[in-house]
């Protein structure tokens, strides 16, 4: 029987925060379970605490290829501009090929990778960073995005790279692809969720004061939300933590795609917002 539970993922394109014994990963897992009145935060664990003796990257796929919750949302994208799907055969031909590739001693490809494999070409790309139709419209709200095949400085490259190969592993049905199955996987965006809710969506992360105000700020809308149990002093101080429960609401409900996005959903994926 499939436990009543939500997981929001925060997630890493760094190879270095997925490796046993690093404590200072910022890959956080929560846990959501169904409450008598509000949903119930019941856990909340870097990638490395996660049980069994593979390395985090593996235990992390075991988990979501089980199966064992209702949904499960991450902080990464699901995909790539449209006319890159295209070019190797569709999505699930890209999830094949990114998982069929990735080099010993590593977890996933590096960013550059990526972007020769799925482009015939080396980075960076003419031009440097196209944007997804999700992330076109997050950019115009004002929500800062990264190109999924940016490998450059701060590029949205390697965490592409990484999410790819983990949804190899994992092989669940994803959302929107599929809409309805259990445990199936969405992928997240922690500011377009914060912008959604009307609260900052930048600048709360870090030890700053004025970081530190946002997320008890955040914290505070979120206490009407879910019961955050014990961990609300982890939250105050892990912008990570706090985005990998920000993730948990795009697995609990979700906006639907708009009409007019289906069909490029079905190739570039769409990033999902609870209301």
């Amino acid at each position: 029987m499939t436990c009543e539970r939500w997981l929001g993922i925060d997630f890493s394109g760094n190879d270095a925060m997925w490796r046993h014994g690093c404590t200072r990963s910022n890959v956080w897992i929560a846990d959501v379970r169904p409450g008598p009145g509000l949903p119930i935060l019941r856990g909340l664990v870097r990638v490395q605490d996660l049980p069994g003796s593979e390395p985090p990257f593996n235990r992390l796929a075991s988990l979501l290829a089980g199966g064992d919750f209702l949904s499960a949302a991450i902080d990464a994208p699901f995909s790539l501009p449209a006319g890159f799907v295209q070019r190797v055969g569709g999505h699930r031909a890209l999830l094949d090929l990114v998982g069929s590739v990735v080099s010993p001693g590593r977890n996933f490809q590096r960013g550059g990778a990526l972007v020769e494999l799925v482009a015939g070409v080396a980075p960076p790309l003419d031009p440097k960073k196209p944007l997804r139709a999700t992330e076109e419209s997050w950019r115009k709200l004002g929500v800062n995005v990264r190109s999924t095949l940016w490998a450059g400085a701060r590029g949205g490259a390697p965490m592409t790279a990484a999410c790819l190969a983990l949804l190899h592993l994992a092989r669940k049905p994803l959302w929107p692809w599929s809409f309805d199955e259990p445990g199936n996987l969405a992928e997240a965006f922690p500011a377009a969720q914060l912008q959604t809710w009307g609260l900052p969506f930048e600048g709360y992360n870090g030890a700053t004061a004025s970081a530190v105000a946002r997320r008890s700020e955040i914290l505070r809308f979120l206490a009407q939300r879910v019961d955050l149990g014990p961990w609300s002093k982890t939250l105050l101080s892990s912008a990570d933590a706090l985005d990998a429960v920000l993730c948990a609401f795009a697995a609990i409900s979700r906006h639907a795609p708009p009409a007019d996005v289906l069909a490029v959903s079905r190739l570039e994926g769409w990033i999902a917002t609870s209301p």
